[in-house]
């Protein structure tokens, strides 16, 4: 609880310290809730109602001629702020209220209403909104926390406190900074043309026998149980796909994944350490930036499904993590 109270009185004190120091530059401030606030003609309730009690600090002229019906709430909240009665009073000023989406269907109602809809975003497809979404969300998390990761935090003396806290710049979200978000999910990337797969996915019938032999060869033999279920676990999810996404899936992911693989094990034919081990390094390491750097390439896939779908080029002869032999 302490800690809670400590977290709010800390944002209260800023977003008064933001006026102060921005003054006209800034025009409105919001709370956003996802419930009703209360508003009653209750006479007893009024001065409880958030809504009525910004329209008597937007009525007056000055702290003093408040609605003497709020005058205990807004020295309450003076009390709670620390700060004077004219900062309170020209902060609340520019306060507005906002009903926003409900628990329930908060990231939902974010993802398919508003961000679905901005600029550069209209034809993503539903993963790819749900990525921006948890991006920005988290993005906002971050300026909303007490956490500041400017170390020049540790530098605001008590003789430079005119000038913009540190703290309060760590709250700033640049329009920029949300342009980056969807650059960063809708970027343009390269895509490999219809039939380029030839994988054929068969529930329950896949052996198993030849990516074990290969990867054997390959020094790899600690790793065959977790490649086995890596690979079993994409090709269901292969089959669970609808029909009409199952072959771009193909087309895409094998097309990358065999490049990526392709590209690894030339690299570890030519390094100091073994060549399977190494090779499986350059894979992971290969496939798990091409999930966080730029998912769009791979189908907003996870990474265990690129590392499956290795698997299953494993044991259809597509990938080899040794020399070539005779599997027979």
């Amino acid at each position: 609880m302490e800690k809670s109270n400590l977290t709010t009185q800390t944002t209260s004190e800023m977003t008064i310290n933001l006026n102060q120091l921005f003054g006209d530059a800034i025009l409105n401030m919001y709370i956003v809730s996802n419930t009703q606030f209360l508003d009653t003609d209750q006479v007893d309730k009024i001065p409880a109602c958030p809504g009525r009690f910004l329209e008597a600090v937007r009525e007056a002229l000055s702290a003093a001629d408040i609605d003497p019906v709020f005058t205990l709430s807004f020295n309450n909240l003076k009390d709670y702020c620390e700060c004077e009665a004219s900062s309170l009073f020209n902060t609340l000023r520019k306060v507005d209220i906002i009903i926003g989406p409900n628990r329930e269907s908060f990231e939902t109602d974010i993802a398919h209403q508003h961000v679905a809809s901005v600029e550069g975003c209209e034809r993503c497809t539903v993963p790819t909104v749900k990525a921006i979404t948890e991006d920005l969300i988290s993005k906002i998390l971050g300026a909303s926390s007490l956490r500041v990761d400017n170390p020049d935090v540790h530098l605001h003396t008590y003789f430079s406190r005119d000038e913009i806290n540190p703290r309060l710049l760590s709250k700033r979200i640049l329009i920029e900074d949300a342009k980056s978000i969807i650059k960063k999910h809708t970027s343009s990337h390269f895509i490999y043309p219809e039939s380029s797969g030839s994988l054929v996915v068969t529930e329950g019938n896949r052996d198993l026998t030849i990516m074990e032999k290969k990867l054997a060869k390959g020094g790899l033999s600690d790793h065959i149980i977790t490649m086995q279920r890596k690979a079993l676990a994409t090709e269901k999810r292969l089959l669970e796909a609808p029909p009409e996404k199952l072959m771009e899936l193909i087309d895409q992911l094998e097309s990358v994944v065999q490049s990526e693989c392709d590209e690894a094990l030339l690299e570890a034919k030519y390094s100091d350490g073994p060549m399977g081990e190494m090779m499986l390094l350059y894979v992971r390491r290969r496939l798990r930036q091409i999930v966080e750097n730029n998912p769009r390439y791979v189908l907003n896939e996870p990474y265990d499904t690129l590392i499956g779908f290795a698997g299953l080029l494993t044991s259809d002869c597509k990938v080899w993590w040794s020399e070539k032999f005779d599997i027979d």
